[in-house]
């Protein structure tokens, strides 16, 4: 989820920005894609972290041809530690930084990726990207537009990462609730008064999320290894049966492209 990697972003920020990497070691070849050894120690060795930036779920330590391109996937997580000794079974790659920092990328489902973006070429994973939506050229009125007369539910919009990115599972349902709009809905048919208060909603949750830390289900920790909190204000999902907070109604559960759906059949019936 978005939160989840913005807030590990804001973490390491403050770490990394402006040192070097002095060197990077290797566990394996690959994780979910085979990792690009030779580019990473070509271009990212021995570069100084010019900032640390995110797109959708994936993060981007930026040095002068590129960034470092590193996902989560579902169990992925970034931790440091005072060496460069393989503390955990499932490190697969440890970066060293000046003048004493090691960050070990720890992925026991290897989901996960480590990858190298090009300046000049980018990457297939980052160029399909949809619009961001915390960023402020993100409007209601473009949202419509990337939905254009869709038939797919609204649901499955706001998880296609080609249209809207960094949007999971979790956030889904939390922000279809909070806008009152109905999960099995076509995206094509919502009105630009519903997408405008759909894109509030969304925005609302994601801060309020990154503000408390991400959400912590299984696997989230933070770059200290402090687990995040806003799994503790979730209106939906993960509570089928329960009561709903606005009516009182038990929660629904369906399951749409392979996902469990979450939601309130009275309050969410527009």
């Amino acid at each position: 989820e978005l939160p989840e990697v913005e807030t590990l972003r804001r973490a390491l920020l403050p770490l990394v920005k402006g040192q070097t990497l002095q060197s990077i070691k290797f566990f394996r070849d690959d994780i979910r894609f085979p990792i690009p050894k030779k580019n990473l120690r070509q271009f990212a060795q021995g570069q100084s972290i010019r900032n640390i930036s995110r797109r959708g779920k994936y993060l981007l330590l930026e040095v002068t041809d590129g960034a470092i391109l590193l996902h989560l996937g579902m169990s992925g997580r970034v931790a440091q530690f005072p060496s460069a000794r393989r503390v955990e079974k499932h490190t697969h790659v440890i970066f060293h930084l000046t003048p004493d920092l090691f960050l070990h990328f720890i992925d026991p489902r290897r989901f996960g990726a480590v990858l190298w973006f090009s300046n000049e070429t980018g990457h297939p994973l980052i160029d399909s990207l949809g619009l961001e939506p915390l960023a402020p050229t993100t409007t209601a009125d473009k949202l419509k537009q990337a939905a254009g007369k869709s038939t797919a539910s609204i649901k499955s919009f706001l998880m296609n990462a080609k249209k809207l990115v960094g949007v999971g599972n979790i956030y889904a349902c939390e922000s279809l609730f909070k806008a009152k709009i109905n999960p099995k809905r076509p995206a094509g048919k919502l009105s630009m008064k519903d997408w405008e208060r759909l894109l509030a909603a969304l925005r609302k949750i994601l801060d309020q999320s990154i503000a408390s830390g991400g959400t912590t289900l299984r696997d989230f920790f933070d770059a200290d290894g402090r687990p995040g909190y806003y799994a503790l204000n979730l209106c939906v999902y993960g509570r089928e049966g329960k009561p709903c907070p606005s009516c009182g109604s038990p929660v629904s559960k369906i399951v749409q492209t392979g996902r469990s759906t979450f939601f309130c059949k009275v309050c969410q019936n527009r």
